[in-house]
């Protein structure tokens, strides 16, 4: 589904298209929506006790984990140079 900067389209839209696709959307909308929060709710129950000393902890091993991966990407891009490579 796309955006319409007038109302007026939107309507024409659904005059041609029908309402299935509004519905469709709004029901995967839903659905994700449904998802998100439980994994939110999830997340919260199983850090919920955690001391300030094991949070930082494993908020320092997930940073280094997602730099190590976003580093690899990059070095992996062809055409970029490695950033040992790098040349000023």
């Amino acid at each position: 589904m796309s955006s319409y900067p007038y109302p007026q389209d939107r309507h024409r839209d659904r005059q041609e298209k029908g309402d299935q696709p509004y519905k469709d959307a709004k029901e995967a909308m839903t659905q994700t929506e449904a998802r998100l929060q439980a994994e939110a709710e999830a997340y919260g129950e199983e850090h919920r006790d955690e001391t300030d000393e094991e949070r930082n902890a494993r908020v320092a091993a997930e940073m280094e984990d997602r730099l190590r991966r976003v580093n690899a990407e990059v070095e992996g891009r062809p055409g970029e140079p490695a950033a040992g490579d790098r040349r000023s």
